[in-house]
């Protein structure tokens, strides 16, 4: 039988879509195994690269090591990491599940920032405080939580204590443009780190059980962590004598610099004049509004005036941490009552003062991390004044623990802040959404929710309560400028501060620590800068379910962006597919 041209044709015509369709399917297998693989390779990297890290994270693999940090160990890191940016770029990202090509972007720019910092930013030829950070996150990591038996948990300390001496000789080799005031904030956190190793690590051990340790582990223990604190001593003590007097660097990175550190850091991609001209009309804004509340409270005073009488109001040293103690019952029972968001467990973050070592800031929240199974207890950090400030000095910086503002502090680290965030880490499904994190999400949800709590009646309408909010959001825009204005177009620390005391009804000392942060963390401008992306992407979801024909909940709102676990830019397209608008407009 002879067949037709057309009837041969016609079962090959049908047949041939289905082997596209299996060679495609093939591609896209072999793309996710490629995918699948790098992910295993970088993360076993990336944990053993980063021991203190992994520690924090809750991966103990590595507990026992201090990181290379040495000439010949950052040219190694680099080399590796450009190696590990070659292998991802030779996977197809557009074979790969939506989920993982927006992990892809997260890998790509985790990649491309560790890279900027050590090719061309290079802290760690100027920033002293980077070598004393690791060692006291190295020890206080293994200290602050009973991950494991304190015999294990206190022989790894002792392994990584006899590793300072690694690390100090790489900062004595490497340092070498190191502006004079990191110089000199190193030299008060080495003394810190000191005194930590003698009193607030050996008390916190035997209040874990090393009173009751064998002599011999207790003997050894004594004598490793005096040999610790001695070295941190000679550090400090190299710090002033040798290198402050030649500690001329400069802290500036420049716009371009700035530009792709926001980049790369944060995911957002916008230029220093977009930057400048958006807090410049933040900042007005706010002002307007703080005008507004302040005349609320008394129509015929100055803001500043009523700003600062609401600021002059605080608790005494002594009455700090049991009133922020009340402020999280309080906050806590708030969020349950008005369905603000879903809280995991009843528990709540221990408060006391700044560790010695950790003390930089006004208040913080140490968690552990996302992968710890054991160890999940959180502390609430405050910085109390210390006994040898003048009573001006202490007075200036209890000012910022003004009444209204503790209790929005209290809302920022911890309900529905920080310690809320943490506890949904956990959640997240993605290893690599675990693994990194974003100023822009974690200080960006919390400053946001300093807001979002006084939107929905926190404080019932109590105009001081609205006013420290606002007090604390134009802060944020204030280290906005600070950081923008130091780094990228050139202002100085006094010329900063200036401006900084204007925009934040700020008193000298307060602001004059909080711009010389600003030295050290350029782009602290992803305070306000993940407020108002979440803000933005909130009204912009509501829209999006509205022409759905769906109905808005605030608390699935805030429970499905938590359980997302990208920097904002990616969660949007998320929660609304398809969108190509900008995530701050």
């Amino acid at each position: 039988m002879i067949r037709s041209r057309s009837s041969f044709w016609i079962p090959l015509l049908f047949v041939f879509p289905f082997l596209l369709m299996g060679c495609e399917d093939s591609e896209v297998q072999q793309a996710r195994a490629q995918y699948d693989a790098f992910v295993d390779g970088f993360l076993a990297w990336h944990f053993a690269d980063q021991p203190v890290r992994a520690t924090r994270l809750g991966v103990h693999d590595h507990n026992h090591a201090l990181p290379d940090l040495s000439r010949d160990g950052q040219a190694r890191r680099t080399a590796d990491l450009n190696d590990w940016l070659g292998r991802l770029e030779a996977i197809d990202a557009d074979l790969l599940s939506s989920a993982d090509q927006l992990d892809y972007q997260v890998l790509d720019h985790a990649i491309r920032s560790d890279l900027l910092e050590l090719e061309e930013i290079r802290w760690w030829t100027k920033n002293p405080s980077f070598y004393i950070g690791t060692i006291s996150g190295g020890i206080s990591g293994l200290a602050d939580r009973d991950f494991a038996p304190l015999e294990e948990r206190m022989d790894a300390i002792l392994r990584r204590q006899s590793m300072i001496p690694q690390v100090l000789d790489a900062a004595r080799e490497n340092l070498d443009q190191v502006p004079e005031l990191w110089a000199r904030q190193a030299i008060g956190a080495a003394r810190g780190t000191a005194r930590y190793l003698r009193e607030d690590l050996s008390r916190a051990l035997e209040a874990q059980g090393l009173r009751n340790a064998p002599s011999q582990d207790q003997s050894r223990f004594s004598r490793g962590n005096e040999a610790a604190a001695d070295e941190m001593e000679a550090f400090a003590a190299w710090l002033e004598e040798d290198l402050l007097p030649r500690a001329d660097g400069d802290f500036r990175l420049g716009a371009d610099l700035f530009e792709r550190k926001l980049r790369y850091d944060e995911h957002v991609d916008l230029s220093v004049a977009e930057l400048r001209e958006i807090n410049e009309r933040e900042i007005e804004r706010y002002r307007e509004w703080i005008a507004e509340v302040a005349a609320e409270i008394d129509p015929d005073r100055d803001p500043a005036e009523v700003m600062e009488e609401i600021t002059s109001e605080f608790p005494s040293p002594e009455e700090l941490i049991p009133t922020a103690e009340q402020y999280q019952r309080d906050l806590q029972a708030f969020i349950r009552e008005n369905d603000i968001v879903t809280l995991p467990t009843d528990d709540r973050p221990t408060v006391r003062e700044t560790p010695d070592y950790a003390r930089g800031g006004f208040a913080s929240m140490s968690t552990p991390g996302p992968f710890e199974t054991r160890a999940t207890e959180a502390y609430y950090n405050i910085t109390n004044v210390l006994p040898e400030w003048t009573d001006a000095q202490k007075r200036e910086h209890l000012t910022y623990f003004n009444y209204p503002g503790l209790l929005g502090i209290t809302v920022h680290e911890s309900f529905p802040g920080h310690f809320v965030d943490f506890l949904y880490r956990p959640l997240i499904e993605s290893r690599v959404r675990k693994v990194f994190n974003w100023g822009s999400l974690s200080e960006g949800w919390a400053h946001y929710t300093e807001q979002m709590m006084v939107d929905e009646g926190l404080g019932d309408g109590d105009p001081a309560i609205r006013l420290g909010q606002l007090r604390r959001a134009i802060q944020r825009h204030a280290r906005w400028y600070a950081g923008l204005e130091m780094h990228a177009l050139g202002a100085d620390v006094e010329e900063a501060t200036d401006r900084y005391q204007e925009i934040a009804y700020f008193a000298r000392f307060p602001a004059l620590q909080e711009v010389e942060r600003g030295t050290r963390n350029p782009t602290y401008l992803y305070y306000a800068l993940g407020r108002m992306q979440i803000l933005q992407l909130r009204e912009d979801y509501r829209e999006y379910l509205e022409e759905q024909g769906e109905t808005f909940s605030l608390r699935d709102f805030h429970d499905r962006f938590l359980q997302i676990g990208l920097p904002v830019s990616l969660a949007r397209q998320v929660l609304i597919p398809g969108d190509e608008r900008g995530s701050l407009r």
